[in-house]
Protein backbone atom coordinates (compact mmCIF):
# COMPACT_ATOMS: atom_id res chain seq x y z
CA UNK A 1 0.00 0.00 0.00
CA UNK A 2 1.38 3.48 -0.90
CA UNK A 3 2.17 5.88 2.18
CA UNK A 4 0.03 8.59 2.70
CA UNK A 5 0.15 12.00 3.75
CA UNK A 6 -0.78 10.87 7.44
CA UNK A 7 1.72 8.63 7.44
CA UNK A 8 5.29 9.07 9.37
CA UNK A 9 7.95 10.00 6.96
CA UNK A 10 11.27 9.58 7.78
CA UNK A 11 13.79 12.27 6.30
CA UNK A 12 17.64 11.57 5.59
CA UNK A 13 19.65 13.70 7.64
CA UNK A 14 22.45 15.46 7.35
CA UNK A 15 25.05 15.35 10.06
CA UNK A 16 27.62 17.86 8.79
CA UNK A 17 24.49 20.43 8.17
CA UNK A 18 23.45 19.99 11.68
CA UNK A 19 26.48 20.23 12.93
CA UNK A 20 27.12 23.48 11.28
CA UNK A 21 23.54 24.92 12.33
CA UNK A 22 25.54 25.00 15.93
CA UNK A 23 27.94 27.24 15.03
CA UNK A 24 28.34 31.08 15.86
CA UNK A 25 28.87 31.89 11.86
CA UNK A 26 26.65 30.47 9.28
CA UNK A 27 26.32 31.15 5.77
CA UNK A 28 23.23 32.87 6.14
CA UNK A 29 24.43 35.09 9.12
CA UNK A 30 27.68 35.72 7.10
CA UNK A 31 25.16 36.62 4.03
CA UNK A 32 23.69 39.00 6.42
CA UNK A 33 26.50 40.93 7.83
CA UNK A 34 28.13 41.10 4.80
CA UNK A 35 24.56 42.46 3.22
CA UNK A 36 24.03 45.06 5.94
CA UNK A 37 27.85 45.81 6.01
CA UNK A 38 27.85 46.80 2.48
CA UNK A 39 24.62 49.13 2.89
CA UNK A 40 26.18 51.06 5.78
CA UNK A 41 28.83 52.07 3.61
CA UNK A 42 26.72 52.90 1.11
CA UNK A 43 24.66 54.81 3.05
CA UNK A 44 27.46 56.51 5.31
CA UNK A 45 29.02 57.67 2.16
CA UNK A 46 25.86 59.07 1.02
CA UNK A 47 25.75 61.00 3.77
CA UNK A 48 29.65 62.14 3.27
CA UNK A 49 29.21 62.79 0.36
CA UNK A 50 27.45 65.10 -1.96
CA UNK A 51 25.69 62.31 -4.15
CA UNK A 52 25.63 58.67 -4.33
CA UNK A 53 24.37 57.22 -7.73
CA UNK A 54 23.96 53.18 -7.24
CA UNK A 55 22.30 52.57 -10.68
CA UNK A 56 22.52 55.22 -13.67
CA UNK A 57 20.80 58.36 -12.26
CA UNK A 58 19.05 56.63 -9.19
CA UNK A 59 19.84 58.39 -5.86
CA UNK A 60 18.58 56.36 -2.84
CA UNK A 61 16.38 57.49 -0.35
CA UNK A 62 15.06 56.50 3.13
CA UNK A 63 12.47 54.03 1.38
CA UNK A 64 15.06 52.37 -1.23
CA UNK A 65 17.35 51.35 1.81
CA UNK A 66 14.47 49.80 3.28
CA UNK A 67 13.87 48.18 0.30
CA UNK A 68 17.72 47.06 0.05
CA UNK A 69 17.57 46.08 3.74
CA UNK A 70 15.08 44.13 2.68
CA UNK A 71 16.62 42.37 -0.09
CA UNK A 72 19.37 41.42 2.31
CA UNK A 73 17.38 39.41 4.34
CA UNK A 74 15.52 37.66 2.10
CA UNK A 75 18.68 36.54 0.44
CA UNK A 76 20.60 35.53 3.26
CA UNK A 77 17.51 33.82 5.37
CA UNK A 78 15.49 32.88 2.15
CA UNK A 79 18.05 32.14 -0.80
CA UNK A 80 20.81 30.70 0.90
CA UNK A 81 18.76 28.11 2.79
CA UNK A 82 16.79 27.13 -0.14
CA UNK A 83 20.19 26.47 -2.32
CA UNK A 84 21.38 24.42 0.40
CA UNK A 85 18.40 22.01 -0.01
CA UNK A 86 18.59 22.55 -3.35
CA UNK A 87 22.16 21.35 -3.15
CA UNK A 88 20.87 18.17 -0.79
CA UNK A 89 17.58 17.19 -2.53
CA UNK A 90 18.24 18.06 -6.13
CA UNK A 91 15.98 15.07 -7.36
CA UNK A 92 12.98 15.90 -5.24
CA UNK A 93 13.03 19.78 -6.07
CA UNK A 94 13.55 19.76 -9.65
CA UNK A 95 10.77 16.71 -9.98
CA UNK A 96 8.15 19.25 -8.93
CA UNK A 97 8.81 21.99 -10.83
CA UNK A 98 8.94 19.48 -13.88
CA UNK A 99 5.40 18.31 -12.68
CA UNK A 100 4.33 21.88 -12.07
CA UNK A 101 5.77 24.38 -15.18
CA UNK A 102 2.73 27.00 -13.91
CA UNK A 103 5.33 27.34 -11.18
CA UNK A 104 8.34 27.74 -12.85
CA UNK A 105 6.62 30.41 -14.81
CA UNK A 106 5.58 31.74 -11.52
CA UNK A 107 9.04 32.08 -9.84
CA UNK A 108 10.32 33.63 -12.80
CA UNK A 109 8.22 36.42 -13.13
CA UNK A 110 8.22 36.86 -9.25
CA UNK A 111 11.96 37.09 -9.36
CA UNK A 112 11.58 39.70 -13.03
CA UNK A 113 9.55 41.49 -10.67
CA UNK A 114 11.50 42.23 -7.86
CA UNK A 115 14.65 42.45 -10.38
CA UNK A 116 12.70 45.12 -12.10
CA UNK A 117 12.17 46.71 -9.35
CA UNK A 118 16.00 46.92 -8.27
CA UNK A 119 17.16 48.21 -11.49
CA UNK A 120 14.51 48.91 -14.19
CA UNK A 121 13.41 52.13 -13.55
CA UNK A 122 17.16 53.54 -12.77
CA UNK A 123 18.48 51.92 -15.87
CA UNK A 124 14.99 53.22 -17.71
CA UNK A 125 15.33 56.85 -15.94
CA UNK A 126 11.87 59.12 -16.42
CA UNK A 127 11.17 60.68 -19.02
CA UNK A 128 9.83 63.99 -19.55
CA UNK A 129 6.39 65.41 -19.62
CA UNK A 130 4.86 65.23 -23.49
CA UNK A 131 1.24 66.53 -22.97
CA UNK A 132 1.29 66.56 -27.68
CA UNK A 133 2.04 63.13 -27.33
CA UNK A 134 -1.29 62.15 -25.00
CA UNK A 135 -3.10 59.26 -25.47
CA UNK A 136 -0.58 57.56 -28.30
CA UNK A 137 -2.08 54.21 -29.09
CA UNK A 138 -0.01 50.99 -28.38
CA UNK A 139 1.46 49.53 -31.43
CA UNK A 140 -1.00 47.22 -33.84
CA UNK A 141 -3.65 49.02 -32.89
CA UNK A 142 -5.42 52.64 -33.45
CA UNK A 143 -7.10 55.03 -31.94
CA UNK A 144 -10.05 57.94 -32.65
CA UNK A 145 -8.34 60.08 -29.69
CA UNK A 146 -5.36 61.81 -31.45
CA UNK A 147 -2.84 63.34 -29.37
CA UNK A 148 -1.67 66.89 -30.54
CA UNK A 149 1.11 65.27 -32.67
CA UNK A 150 0.78 61.76 -34.00
CA UNK A 151 3.87 59.96 -34.10
CA UNK A 152 2.34 57.01 -36.06
CA UNK A 153 0.60 56.50 -39.74
CA UNK A 154 -2.64 59.40 -39.55
CA UNK A 155 -6.09 58.01 -41.44
CA UNK A 156 -9.12 59.80 -41.85
CA UNK A 157 -10.60 63.51 -42.75
CA UNK A 158 -9.39 66.49 -40.85
CA UNK A 159 -12.61 65.88 -38.13
CA UNK A 160 -12.07 61.85 -37.79
CA UNK A 161 -8.51 62.00 -37.66
CA UNK A 162 -7.91 58.08 -36.55
CA UNK A 163 -3.67 58.07 -35.18
CA UNK A 164 -2.32 54.43 -35.37
CA UNK A 165 0.83 53.17 -32.90
CA UNK A 166 4.29 53.60 -33.44
CA UNK A 167 7.29 52.02 -31.87
CA UNK A 168 7.95 55.15 -30.31
CA UNK A 169 5.89 54.00 -28.15
CA UNK A 170 4.97 50.25 -28.11
CA UNK A 171 2.56 50.22 -25.67
CA UNK A 172 0.88 53.72 -25.63
CA UNK A 173 1.17 56.54 -23.49
CA UNK A 174 -1.01 58.14 -20.68
CA UNK A 175 -2.94 61.77 -20.66
CA UNK A 176 1.26 63.20 -19.85
CA UNK A 177 2.76 61.77 -22.92
CA UNK A 178 4.81 58.91 -19.98
CA UNK A 179 5.01 55.89 -22.02
CA UNK A 180 3.32 52.78 -20.89
CA UNK A 181 6.60 50.75 -20.69
CA UNK A 182 7.67 53.37 -18.01
CA UNK A 183 4.63 52.80 -15.84
CA UNK A 184 4.20 49.25 -15.93
CA UNK A 185 8.11 49.49 -14.90
CA UNK A 186 7.31 52.03 -11.81
CA UNK A 187 4.24 50.22 -10.83
CA UNK A 188 6.67 46.74 -10.50
CA UNK A 189 9.00 48.68 -8.80
CA UNK A 190 6.45 49.84 -6.19
CA UNK A 191 5.01 46.34 -6.02
CA UNK A 192 8.72 44.92 -5.38
CA UNK A 193 9.10 46.94 -2.54
CA UNK A 194 5.62 45.56 -1.08
CA UNK A 195 6.27 41.97 -1.36
CA UNK A 196 10.12 42.37 0.08
CA UNK A 197 9.48 44.42 2.53
CA UNK A 198 6.79 42.95 3.89
CA UNK A 199 8.65 39.23 3.54
CA UNK A 200 11.55 40.62 5.07
CA UNK A 201 10.13 42.07 8.22
CA UNK A 202 6.64 41.30 8.47
CA UNK A 203 6.21 37.62 8.03
CA UNK A 204 9.11 36.96 10.37
CA UNK A 205 7.45 38.50 13.04
CA UNK A 206 4.46 36.38 12.33
CA UNK A 207 5.49 33.44 12.46
CA UNK A 208 8.07 34.15 15.61
CA UNK A 209 5.10 35.40 17.84
CA UNK A 210 3.22 32.46 16.86
CA UNK A 211 6.09 29.82 17.70
CA UNK A 212 6.56 31.45 20.85
CA UNK A 213 2.74 31.70 22.04
CA UNK A 214 2.58 28.05 20.47
CA UNK A 215 5.80 26.82 22.46
CA UNK A 216 5.66 29.15 25.70
CA UNK A 217 1.63 28.84 26.25
CA UNK A 218 0.35 29.53 29.69
CA UNK A 219 0.69 33.26 30.19
CA UNK A 220 2.89 34.12 27.32
CA UNK A 221 0.49 32.73 24.97
CA UNK A 222 -2.45 34.37 26.44
CA UNK A 223 -0.48 37.67 26.43
CA UNK A 224 -0.10 37.30 22.71
CA UNK A 225 -2.83 35.91 21.67
CA UNK A 226 -4.98 38.49 23.42
CA UNK A 227 -2.51 41.27 21.92
CA UNK A 228 -3.27 39.94 17.99
CA UNK A 229 -6.94 40.07 18.81
CA UNK A 230 -7.17 43.32 19.62
CA UNK A 231 -4.43 44.22 16.98
CA UNK A 232 -7.16 42.61 14.24
CA UNK A 233 -10.07 44.63 15.47
CA UNK A 234 -7.95 48.01 14.06
CA UNK A 235 -8.56 49.02 10.95
CA UNK A 236 -5.81 49.39 9.11
CA UNK A 237 -7.22 51.78 6.85
CA UNK A 238 -8.42 53.94 9.08
CA UNK A 239 -4.85 53.78 10.85
CA UNK A 240 -3.39 54.67 7.86
CA UNK A 241 -6.18 57.57 6.47
CA UNK A 242 -4.95 59.45 9.92
CA UNK A 243 -1.38 59.11 8.98
CA UNK A 244 -2.22 60.55 5.80
CA UNK A 245 -4.02 63.37 7.37
CA UNK A 246 -0.93 64.33 9.57
CA UNK A 247 2.03 63.12 7.89
CA UNK A 248 1.01 62.96 3.61
CA UNK A 249 0.77 60.36 1.48
CA UNK A 250 4.01 57.26 2.08
CA UNK A 251 4.50 54.36 0.63
CA UNK A 252 6.57 53.50 3.80
CA UNK A 253 3.59 54.80 5.93
CA UNK A 254 1.28 52.14 4.24
CA UNK A 255 3.62 49.61 4.68
CA UNK A 256 3.55 50.30 8.41
CA UNK A 257 0.16 50.80 8.74
CA UNK A 258 -0.90 47.08 7.09
CA UNK A 259 1.41 45.45 7.52
CA UNK A 260 2.07 45.90 11.36
CA UNK A 261 -1.73 45.87 11.66
CA UNK A 262 -2.10 42.20 9.11
CA UNK A 263 0.30 40.09 10.10
CA UNK A 264 -2.07 38.39 12.97
CA UNK A 265 -3.84 35.72 10.78
CA UNK A 266 -0.72 34.45 9.76
CA UNK A 267 0.62 34.17 13.92
CA UNK A 268 -2.65 32.58 14.31
CA UNK A 269 -2.21 30.20 11.79
CA UNK A 270 1.29 29.45 13.00
CA UNK A 271 0.33 29.19 16.76
CA UNK A 272 -2.14 26.38 15.96
CA UNK A 273 0.32 24.37 13.93
CA UNK A 274 2.40 24.55 16.52
CA UNK A 275 0.20 23.40 19.20
CA UNK A 276 -1.46 20.71 16.80
CA UNK A 277 2.36 19.24 16.28
CA UNK A 278 4.19 19.97 20.15
CA UNK A 279 3.23 17.08 21.24
CA UNK A 280 3.92 14.53 18.21
CA UNK A 281 6.21 11.78 18.37
CA UNK A 282 9.44 13.21 17.00
CA UNK A 283 9.20 16.32 19.25
CA UNK A 284 8.86 14.86 22.18
CA UNK A 285 12.01 12.89 21.20
CA UNK A 286 14.07 15.68 19.79
CA UNK A 287 13.33 17.26 23.80
CA UNK A 288 13.99 14.20 25.53
CA UNK A 289 17.61 14.76 23.54
CA UNK A 290 17.86 17.68 24.82
CA UNK A 291 16.80 19.81 21.81
CA UNK A 292 16.12 23.34 22.52
CA UNK A 293 12.68 25.07 21.90
CA UNK A 294 14.29 27.13 19.07
CA UNK A 295 15.97 23.90 17.49
CA UNK A 296 12.70 21.77 17.70
CA UNK A 297 10.12 24.57 15.82
CA UNK A 298 13.10 25.51 13.10
CA UNK A 299 14.06 21.87 12.44
CA UNK A 300 10.56 19.69 13.16
CA UNK A 301 7.24 21.96 13.79
CA UNK A 302 7.79 24.75 11.01
CA UNK A 303 8.94 22.30 8.56
CA UNK A 304 5.78 20.14 8.87
CA UNK A 305 3.86 23.29 8.99
CA UNK A 306 4.19 24.31 5.30
CA UNK A 307 1.34 22.84 4.05
CA UNK A 308 -0.71 25.88 5.62
CA UNK A 309 1.39 28.42 6.44
CA UNK A 310 3.39 29.08 2.96
CA UNK A 311 0.24 29.47 0.83
CA UNK A 312 -0.89 31.52 3.22
CA UNK A 313 2.16 33.56 3.37
CA UNK A 314 2.34 34.31 -0.39
CA UNK A 315 -1.66 35.29 -0.03
CA UNK A 316 -0.57 37.74 2.71
CA UNK A 317 2.02 39.35 0.35
CA UNK A 318 -0.46 39.45 -2.88
CA UNK A 319 -2.98 40.79 -0.70
CA UNK A 320 -0.62 43.86 0.49
CA UNK A 321 -0.04 44.51 -3.48
CA UNK A 322 -3.64 44.57 -3.87
CA UNK A 323 -4.49 46.93 -1.04
CA UNK A 324 -1.46 49.05 -2.24
CA UNK A 325 -3.05 49.22 -5.78
CA UNK A 326 -6.39 50.21 -4.25
CA UNK A 327 -5.02 52.98 -1.81
CA UNK A 328 -3.50 54.66 -4.90
CA UNK A 329 -6.47 53.80 -7.07
CA UNK A 330 -8.31 55.75 -5.05
CA UNK A 331 -5.65 58.70 -4.72
CA UNK A 332 -4.47 58.88 -1.37
CA UNK A 333 -0.59 57.80 -3.06
CA UNK A 334 2.54 59.93 -3.38
CA UNK A 335 2.13 62.10 -6.63
CA UNK A 336 5.95 60.89 -7.60
CA UNK A 337 5.02 57.30 -6.84
CA UNK A 338 3.82 55.71 -10.02
CA UNK A 339 1.48 52.18 -8.58
CA UNK A 340 -0.20 50.31 -10.83
CA UNK A 341 -3.75 51.47 -9.75
CA UNK A 342 -2.69 54.85 -10.01
CA UNK A 343 -2.57 54.32 -13.54
CA UNK A 344 -5.54 52.54 -14.12
CA UNK A 345 -7.54 55.28 -12.22
CA UNK A 346 -6.28 57.72 -14.82
CA UNK A 347 -8.62 56.63 -17.61
CA UNK A 348 -11.34 54.67 -15.89
CA UNK A 349 -13.19 57.78 -15.07
CA UNK A 350 -14.73 58.13 -18.88
CA UNK A 351 -16.53 61.73 -19.60
CA UNK A 352 -19.58 62.59 -18.23
CA UNK A 353 -21.61 65.66 -20.27
CA UNK A 354 -21.75 68.20 -17.46
CA UNK A 355 -19.95 67.06 -14.78
CA UNK A 356 -16.00 68.10 -13.47
CA UNK A 357 -13.63 65.98 -14.86
CA UNK A 358 -10.83 65.44 -12.12
CA UNK A 359 -9.02 62.90 -14.11
CA UNK A 360 -9.08 61.70 -17.87
CA UNK A 361 -11.23 63.93 -20.21
CA UNK A 362 -12.16 60.79 -22.83
CA UNK A 363 -14.29 58.09 -21.89
CA UNK A 364 -12.43 55.14 -20.69
CA UNK A 365 -13.32 52.26 -23.71
CA UNK A 366 -11.35 55.10 -25.95
CA UNK A 367 -7.59 54.97 -24.30
CA UNK A 368 -8.50 51.15 -23.27
CA UNK A 369 -4.45 51.16 -22.59
CA UNK A 370 -4.62 53.27 -20.08
CA UNK A 371 -6.04 51.23 -17.95
CA UNK A 372 -6.08 47.64 -19.36
CA UNK A 373 -2.36 46.53 -19.38
CA UNK A 374 -1.54 47.72 -15.98
CA UNK A 375 -4.33 46.17 -14.98
CA UNK A 376 -3.24 42.26 -16.49
CA UNK A 377 0.31 43.02 -14.76
CA UNK A 378 -1.49 43.63 -11.67
CA UNK A 379 -3.61 40.48 -12.39
CA UNK A 380 -0.82 38.67 -13.54
CA UNK A 381 1.13 39.17 -10.13
CA UNK A 382 -1.35 38.00 -7.87
CA UNK A 383 -2.07 34.54 -9.92
CA UNK A 384 2.00 34.05 -9.86
CA UNK A 385 2.00 34.58 -5.96
CA UNK A 386 -0.93 32.26 -5.87
CA UNK A 387 0.69 29.68 -8.01
CA UNK A 388 3.84 29.87 -6.90
CA UNK A 389 2.83 29.79 -3.33
CA UNK A 390 1.07 25.97 -3.96
CA UNK A 391 4.74 25.05 -5.60
CA UNK A 392 6.99 26.46 -2.76
CA UNK A 393 4.71 24.62 -0.27
CA UNK A 394 5.06 20.87 -2.53
CA UNK A 395 8.46 21.28 -2.78
CA UNK A 396 8.98 22.26 0.93
CA UNK A 397 6.52 19.89 2.88
CA UNK A 398 8.56 17.30 4.12
CA UNK A 399 5.43 15.24 4.07
CA UNK A 400 5.12 15.47 0.24
CA UNK A 401 5.69 12.95 -2.29
CA UNK A 402 9.52 11.87 -2.42
CA UNK A 403 9.50 10.35 -5.72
Amino acid sequence: MPPTEDDPQFEDLDWNEIQQSKRTVTAERAALAVGVAILALGRAYQELSAGLYLIGDWRPVTLDWVFLLAVTVVAAYGAVPFAKRLRRRPVSLRGVLRRRPAVVLSGAFVAGLVAVGVVGSALGGSPPLRFHHAYHPPVGFASTVPPQECLGVTTGGPFDQVCHGTWEYPLGTNERGHPLGFLLVEGARTAAYVTVISAAFIVPLAAAVGVVAGIRGGVVDDLLSSYVDVQLCIPALLLYFIGYAYYGPSLLLLLATFGLLSWGGIARLVRSEVIQRREEGYVLVARSLGASGAYVARRHILPNSTNTLVPAVFQLLALFVLIEAGVAFLGFHEIGTYSWGSTISESINAAVAGQLQERADQPAYKIWWVSSLPAVALTATLVAFKTLGDGVRDALDPRGDRS
